[in-house]
């Protein structure tokens, strides 16, 4: 797990955590529906950050007899509800609140305190972005790509999660002090509720946003980059004749399982081997393609749904 992920996590839930009991004070004193917007936003920031780092621990675990290959894809999982949270309790509930305040045309009583708490969560939320964007910079480093590249291609979606996150929670702390700031000059409540309706739209942009980049790698998403070192290794190798197939999955931002099929060119197998010898291994070959194709079937024949079996044989004991 990267230190710089968890960091970057425990930053955001500290910083969210101060963020929304400011925003709900200036709430609960002005009565604002953009404040109230915010102030569910970084709830809904800080519940979602929580759950990346509870994915971040669990994908910590090792393997284990129900889950041979461990426990990375729990970093998906989790990030995947966490934005089914932001969705609900971010979007749904601040449009349906911003809705009812404008039917009720309900004007909030604004002062200084609502512009003071905004400016003191843009201190905040920018640091938190800084911190994310500082990492995820390096994470890009590392991986030889661009940021632009990296966004697309990363396969870590917790910083890019807090990054985006971030960056949506700066935007929306803008439209909520445009909003409440037309609100201040004209009397008008109208702007104080569009601005909280637009952070709700914002937010469920970002749930949807965030669904699909998780969605991919909880559907047995192969590792493009690997499968083509791979082949590209494998072709130039003179051992190979044929590629028959390369499968690989993700199972976690830092392990690609990768499964291959090689034909291997038959004057490297046989070299310095005697006719004799060379009829000997062809025999010895084709009885062990017979023994893997029945074992497949075996297994096929009782569990059907076991469509992709993959069989290595092993040296027996004490063979040189």
């Amino acid at each position: 797990m990267s230190h710089g992920s968890m960091k970057t996590v425990l930053t955001a839930i500290a910083g969210n955590t101060v963020v929304t009991l400011a925003k709900f004070t200036g709430f609960i004193l002005s009565g604002s529906s953009a404040l109230l917007a915010e102030a569910v936003h970084s709830l809904a920031d800080t519940a979602n950050q929580g759950l990346l780092y509870l994915g971040l621990k669990r994908s910590e675990r090792v393997a284990d007899t129900e889950h041979h290959f461990g426990y990375g894809q729990e970093r998906y999982f989790w990030n995947l509800i966490s934005a089914v949270t932001i969705f609900f309790l971010g979007c749904v509930y601040t449009i349906l609140h911003a809705t009812e305040q404008l039917r009720d045309d309900h004007a909030p009583e604004l002062s200084w305190i609502p512009f003071f708490i905004l400016g003191l969560s843009l201190l905040v939320e920018g640091y938190s972005w800084l911190v994310a964007l500082t990492e995820f910079r390096r994470q890009a480093k590392e991986a030889d790509k661009t940021l632009r590249q990296y966004v697309v291609e990363t396969r870590d979606p917790t910083t890019l999660a807090v990054l985006i996150e971030d960056s949506a929670a700066v935007f929306g702390l803008v439209l909520a002090f445009a909003g409440i700031l037309l609100t201040s000059m004209t009397g008008s409540p109208l702007f104080d509720g569009l601005a909280a309706i637009f952070i709700g739209m914002l937010m469920g942009g970002l749930a949807f946003y965030l669904a699909a980049m998780n969605r991919k790698y909880l559907l047995n998403r192969s590792d493009d980059e690997v499968n083509e070192v791979a082949r590209h290794l494998w072709q130039a190798d003179e051992q190979v004749q044929r590629i028959q197939r390369i499968n690989s999955i993700v199972l976690s931002p830092e392990e690609t399982l990768l499964m291959a099929e090689l034909e291997l060119r038959e004057e490297t197998m046989f070299a310095d081997m005697s006719e004799e010898e060379i009829a000997h291994a062809i025999r010895f070959m084709r009885k062990l393609n017979a023994i893997r194709r029945e074992l497949e079937q075996d297994v096929s024949r009782v569990c059907p749904e076991a469509r992709h079996i993959f069989i290595e044989f092993a040296a027996p004991d004490g063979t040189p």
